[in-house]
């Protein structure tokens, strides 16, 4: 009967500890466009600014250092799935918008859809326009 008790003081003990975790945890994420690669990915710095709010800053660059993807602002958590994000992106790659850096400064949304174990951006049209998209990607 001790063995039980012990079993289930674990299992509750196990349960809380796992319901109070922030969907959003702090420190550095990686960070990723498509168009520069999933293999090498940048870096993001998140830190709570209060309640369900973040700040979220970082970048990730080309081995040449002229392509790039940035992201500057704040994260609100709506779920642990779904974040508010506001602030900045700026995303260049040489074979889309002739090379001119695509600005997304304002309010968007990013997912963590089926199984995935990243955020992305939803509004993903690049500058370009002509169907091109980004895929800008925070990783938990």
């Amino acid at each position: 009967m001790k063995h039980i008790y012990s079993l289930l003081f674990l299992l509750i003990t196990s349960y809380c500890a796992h319901a109070q975790e922030e969907p959003l945890q702090e420190g550095v994420h990686n960070f990723t466009l498509q168009w520069i690669g999933w293999n090498t990915p940048g870096k993001v710095q998140i830190d709570k600014k209060e309640n369900n709010i973040y700040t979220i800053k970082g970048e990730q660059r080309s081995v040449d250092k002229t392509e790039f993807a940035t992201i500057t602002g704040t994260l609100q958590v709506l779920s642990a799935r779904e974040l508010l994000f506001e602030g900045k992106i700026q995303t260049r790659t040489n074979d889309n918008n002739n090379g001119e850096v695509c600005d997304k400064t304002g309010t968007y949304h990013f997912l963590a859809k089926g199984d995935r174990k990243y955020w992305r951006l939803q509004e993903m049209d690049n500058c370009e326009g002509n169907n091109v998209v980004d895929y800008v990607d925070i990783y938990f």
